[in-house]
Order: C-alpha cells, then sequence, then structure tokens
C-alpha cells in the first residue's frame, strides 16, 4: 500500500524556509545513461577522390557473386540496381531465373578501377559478351549431362569471369593505362593463367562487407621511373668487365 505523502515528508531533509511547495516530497532525478557512439570503420588506405565528378561512368567496375549458385554480374555502379542487374540474368532451366534480385543474396568480390572511363566502358561490354558466349556455346560433354547438372556448370562463373577479365585486360588497355584489382580474396586471382604488366592487384582491407561493394574512388597510376640510356651503359660496361677478368687469368696461368 502507497503512504500518504505527509509519512513520506518525515524522511525529507526540512528546507530553510517552510513553504507549500518545499513540504512536497522530492525525488532524486534520473541519471542520464551513457550513450555509447558507434563510429563507422574507416581503413587506413587510401582509396582516392570519391566524389562524381572524379569518377566518371566506367572508371570502376564491381563484380557482383552469388552466394549459392556462383553466379555473376558486372555492375557500373558501388549498388546492385533490379532493372538492370535482371538484364544479366539468363534462363538456364527452371528456378535460375529469379523475380526479382535479392540484395542478401549477392556479395561483391572483386573491384576493377580505371584510369581511363572509355577502357572501363569498352571492357564492360566485353565482359558482357564473353559470358553470353559462355552461356550459349556448350561442349559436347556439356551437352549430353542432365539438365539439373548442365545449369549448375552453366552458372558457376566465378572462374570463368576472372580469366575473361585478364584477356579484356590484355587486349582492351592502351599502353601508358592501368588497371587496380582490389581483390576481397587474393587467390581468386590464380583463376587466370596469367595477368598483363598493366594490372595492378590489391587487398581490400574494409572489414564487414557483404552486400554493398565499397566506393571507390579515383585511381591515379604512379609513374614509373625511366633509366637514362647512359646509366644503362654503364651497367653493361660493367657486367663486360666483370665477365672477362676470369678469362684474363685463366690466360695468365696457362702461360706460366
Amino acid at each position: 500500500m502507497r503512504p500518504p505523502l505527509a509519512l513520506r515528508a518525515r524522511f525529507v531533509p526540512l528546507p530553510e524556509k517552510i513553504t507549500a511547495e518545499a513540504l512536497v516530497a522530492r525525488f532524486p532525478e534520473k541519471k542520464q545513461k551513457k550513450v555509447k557512439v558507434f563510429t563507422k570503420y574507416r581503413p587506413d588506405d587510401d582509396v582516392g577522390d570519391t566524389s562524381q565528378a572524379a569518377n566518371p561512368l566506367g572508371s570502376h567496375i564491381y563484380f557482383y557473386n552469388h552466394l549459392l549458385s556462383k553466379r555473376v554480374i558486372y555492375s557500373l555502379y558501388q549498388t546492385l540496381y533490379n532493372n538492370k542487374a535482371m538484364k544479366q540474368v539468363t534462363f538456364m532451366g527452371k528456378k535460375t531465373v529469379p523475380e526479382a534480385i535479392r540484395k542478401d543474396m549477392w556479395t561483391p568480390f572483386l573491384t576493377a578501377s580505371f584510369t581511363n572511363p572509355k577502357t572501363g566502358l569498352k571492357a564492360f561490354q566485353h565482359l558482357r559478351e564473353l559470358r553470353k558466349l559462355h552461356e550459349t556455346q556448350w561442349d559436347m560433354e556439356l551437352m549430353k549431362k542432365p539438365v539439373k547438372e548442365r545449369s549448375k556448370i552453366l552458372q558457376d562463373q566465378r572462374a570463368t569471369s576472372i580469366a575473361d577479365l585478364a584477356a579484356v585486360c590484355k587486349r582492351d588497355v592502351l599502353s601508358g593505362e592501368k588497371v587496380r584489382l582490389r581483390w576481397m580474396n587474393i587467390y581468386d586471382a590464380e583463376y587466370a593463367d596469367e595477368w598483363p604488366v598493366s594490372v595492378v592487384h590489391d587487398v581490400e582491407t574494409a572489414q564487414g562487407i557483404r552486400y554493398h561493394a565499397r566506393r571507390m574512388g579515383r585511381f591515379v597510376a604512379e609513374e614509373e621511373p625511366v633509366v637514362p640510356a647512359v646509366e644503362e651503359i654503364k651497367e653493361v660496361q660493367e657486367v663486360g668487365i666483370a665477365e672477362a677478368k676470369p678469362e684474363e687469368v685463366k690466360e695468365k696461368i696457362t702461360v706460366v
């Protein structure tokens, strides 16, 4: 039972001036709890200028992979848009084309950054064309397999997309241009037999990337130092002298 106000007033210290308001029981104010401020994790590496003016369309290509079927979708944007992504999903059998793109089922595994946006747009077009060839031109051994097994093999596009990227970089990237590949797993680069010299490999350092790719900034390639011709001639002369000395020593020994 709740005690009356007069009884509770006994336990409250009397004020200096006794008034009607001062006799009312005063309870201590509740202390506000300290709210923890969660700051977003920002890696130490520099991704460049992330403004839209410095990154025109074609500067980056984001590779997304399905968690179950291993199907790959190429995107020019950081996130997947349903209308644009569904155009890349082809029919390979029953239940292979979903009604819509579920973003929780697609995860980024690679980001390709180009110094020239025109080269990036050309590479994006060629990657889609090569994938279309893989989906439509089958081997005779694949034709003999059941439909379910065939659809699983055709949907596993992770390895073929990486091999196609290596071929596209070798053909489309001009001299003086560079391509930076930022991998979620660097061991995926072994799917390609050979990478051209213009490709620079890097590893993603941001944590917690699951459904959306990390926004990349403008990629500026570092200029390689050019060795002047005079220094090269001196190095060749020094190597020639070092190789000639053992032969002179042998001749002196034989003469003696």
